[in-house]
């Protein structure tokens, strides 16, 4: 193959990772965000504005003149084809991806995703209700699952499947510094009337990325602020973790040719994770470090383009939420 292939194929290999783990972040969180606000106390200000916040959506939804009520929240995260990142969009640029590597994994894997697009347009297609709706958000969810597991026992482990892995972590990585980062800035989070359900939150924090069991087994304490940040940044055993994202990273990275930038950029960010006393931050202290946090992944992101899939150009700098890649399209591009 030609050079400019296989940067191509590694490039489209690489946000299939991404769209993947973003299609399964969106619908854990709008049904973990759903079961808070069932278990809040109605007077409470918290609402569905969190999760433009966490998906950066506010360009696309402001646009559109409407209040951020569930219903509108949620159309737009899942259905709305303006937003780039919503379900429907990433399931679509997960399958035109994968239709174009399908060389590259096991034949039956783009069938296996089509079908997951397939059951997201039409289960989310209408009016839903709550109930309904969760349904539907938990089949892509487990339907996400068994792709990446399927893949895992059958792709073959070679710089396809590096590539794959280090788009699936690198948003996951992403996903969670952006849910840490809106809890921790949003009322519940500080004092006043909102304190005694600081701790609903932080399980719900812990339930949107999948990882309640996982605390209790662990850390077998009482959810708090300071305990749930270090659980979910620092440990290397949670499979969400930033710590684990990171490590699953370098560890692809040494499998690839030409690794020296992204491989110092991630060890970068390890160190800076691995030296920080995540459960004594607070408010501003906080939101700066998990700003941090995510630049380093936009780093991580930019190096991969200067140096994989278009090394002849300069890669524009990703703003601070990491969100958007250079590309826009199937693969991003």
């Amino acid at each position: 193959m030609k050079h400019h292939t296989l940067s191509r194929t590694a490039d489209r290999l690489y946000w299939l990772g991404r769209y993947l783990e973003r299609a399964e972040s969106t619908a854990r969180m709008i049904n973990s965000h759903t079961n808070l606000i069932i278990d809040l106390p109605a007077r409470l200000p918290h609402g569905w504005q969190p999760l433009l916040d966490m998906t950066d959506s506010h360009p696309s939804f402001s646009s559109r003149n409407q209040p951020p009520s569930e219903r509108n929240v949620v159309r737009h995260l899942t259905t709305n084809r303006d937003n780039p990142g919503s379900l429907a969009n990433s399931l679509d640029f997960a399958r035109e991806n994968a239709r174009t590597v399908r060389e590259n994994m096991p034949r039956v894997s783009f069938e296996y995703i089509n079908d997951l697009y397939l059951y997201a347009r039409t289960g989310l297609s209408g009016a839903l209700s709550r109930s309904r709706r969760n349904t539907v958000l938990d089949g892509v969810l487990t339907r996400v699952q068994q792709i990446d597991g399927f893949l895992s026992r059958s792709m073959l482990h070679n710089d396809a499947w590096s590539f794959l892995r280090l788009g699936q972590f690198i948003e996951r990585g992403d996903m969670t510094t952006r849910i840490i980062g809106v809890a921790a800035a949003t009322p519940l989070a500080g004092k006043g009337p909102a304190e005694p359900y600081q701790q609903l939150q932080w399980r719900s924090v812990l339930r949107s990325l999948h990882a309640m069991q996982s605390y209790r087994v662990s850390v077998q304490e009482p959810v708090s602020q300071p305990l749930a940040l270090d659980f979910l940044l620092k440990n290397p055993d949670l499979p969400r973790s930033l710590a684990y994202s990171l490590d699953s990273i370098r560890n692809s990275l040494r499998r690839l040719p030409r690794n020296e930038q992204p491989l110092r950029a991630c060890n970068r960010a390890r160190r800076n994770l691995k030296q920080a006393d995540v459960g004594s931050l607070e408010g501003a202290e906080l939101l700066s470090f998990i700003d941090m946090c995510q630049l380093q992944l936009a780093e991580l992101h930019d190096f991969m383009g200067r140096t994989y899939f278009h090394p002849r150009l300069r890669v524009p700098k990703a703003g601070p939420r990491g969100r958007d890649g250079p590309h826009q399209g199937i693969a991003k591009c």
